[in-house]
């Protein structure tokens, strides 16, 4: 009896404890595992001492064991350590471009195109929205920084939380819906109601922003801060994974995956067909501009979109190198869309006064017709004199 007393104690203190790992959603339970480590393993070399005093019979078994766990332990540390650093040093980098990219580009394009609009409004107006929209993505960068310098501990709160989400999620969406409806006022500008309506393009990026506002309101819901974690859970239970939770992130990333990606890439392919073809060599350079705008948003932000509607729907096909590394990957490809407009407008305009702003397509468009009937009035005049 004595000995079994023994044996049970030997079992109690070589056990290793272990933290439990909290039940997070899909989307949260990658950046837990950044951060979480074997902190509360006992070290074997003291539990070696504890038997040796507690009984005079040695149980070599568990010792045995004991020893046999110790690279396993040792291996699977450093790989999630090294696996984290690498993880920490791409966003932290990713990050510190686009502060610093990010705000000074923006601004400056927003300050050329405040100058610019008096000339010509509609491109202009359009080109400082955008840029606009980056500035504030980019400053909330800020936060994002600070998490993965810290090792992804979040100390700011739970409202900074979700307010850093929340602008990023509605920048995306504010994006896309602006050059849909770009594209869209584009086609029909030739429409007298288009003509007319002065303030048309101020009131199609206004809507847009309101839209993306009310997109983006489930990053305000489901965002929270657990276990100094910044975490997506769509449960209402805090303890468990539900099925009703699943269900409501897979609807939210299909509706990211929707209005994000897909219509907006319909509406633009739509309005590329029904364009029309001018031959003005300033149109030219303003409309392959634009198009690199277009193509941009789909190439940098259209991964991420992708990639977490399957980590949703289809985790358990996925490898896990897939998510281990593709996730961060296209994540830091999302964030750094917020410098690269700037950057399009500098090598594709070859200036950095950006006179392409300025040329309206559709005063010269006027003018040409101007013209043209003014020569037919003069065939005319000539025609009848002659008679």
């Amino acid at each position: 009896m004595e000995r079994n007393g023994e044996r049970s104690q030997l079992i109690n203190v070589t056990g290793s404890r272990k933290r439990p790992e909290p039940n997070f959603s899909l989307l949260g339970r990658h950046f837990y595992h950044l951060s979480t480590n074997n902190s509360y393993t006992r070290p074997v070399h003291c539990t070696h001492k504890k038997l040796y005093k507690m009984s005079e019979e040695v149980d070599y078994d568990t010792i045995i064991e004991e020893l046999k766990s110790i690279p396993t332990k040792n291996v699977s540390e450093n790989t999630t350590k090294q696996y984290q650093q690498e993880i920490r040093m791409t966003y932290l980098i990713t990050y510190s471009i686009v502060l610093i990219l990010g705000v000074t580009l923006n601004f400056i394009v927003i300050v050329i195109s405040c100058l610019k609009k008096k000339d010509s409004p509609k491109v202009a107006t359009w080109i400082m929205a955008l840029a606009l929209t980056h500035l504030v993505s980019s400053i909330s960068i800020v936060f994002q920084l600070l998490y993965a310098y810290y090792n992804f501990k979040w100390n700011y709160g739970s409202a900074s939380c979700k307010l850093s989400s929340y602008i990023s999620y509605g920048s995306m969406f504010s994006t896309a819906v602006m050059l849909s409806l770009w594209s869209i006022s584009s086609t029909f500008s030739k429409v007298e109601c288009m003509k007319k309506c002065k303030n048309c393009n101020m009131i199609l990026i206004s809507f847009s922003w309101t839209i993306s506002a009310i997109l983006a309101c489930p990053s305000l819901l489901s965002r929270e801060v657990r276990n100094d974690q910044c975490i997506d859970d769509y449960d209402l239970d805090k303890t468990k994974t539900t099925q009703d939770g699943i269900t409501r992130l897979k609807a939210v990333v299909v509706m990211r995956f929707l209005i994000g990606l897909l219509v907006p890439a319909l509406i633009i392919f739509l309005s590329s067909l029904t364009s029309a073809h001018r031959n003005c060599q300033d149109c030219k350079k303003q409309a392959r501009i634009i198009c690199a705008i277009k193509i941009a948003y789909f190439v940098f932000c259209g991964p991420q979109i992708f990639m977490t509607m399957l980590q949703a729907t289809l985790n358990d096909s996925l490898g896990p190198n897939m998510l281990k590394y593709g996730l961060p990957a296209v994540t830091a490809l999302a964030i750094a869309h917020c410098f690269t407009n700037p950057l399009i407008y500098l090598s594709l305009g070859c200036s950095i006064k950006m006179n392409w702003m300025a040329h309206d397509p559709d005063h010269v468009m006027e003018d040409y017709q101007g013209i043209m009937l003014q020569m037919r009035q003069k065939v005319c005049l000539c025609g009848g004199f002659h008679k």
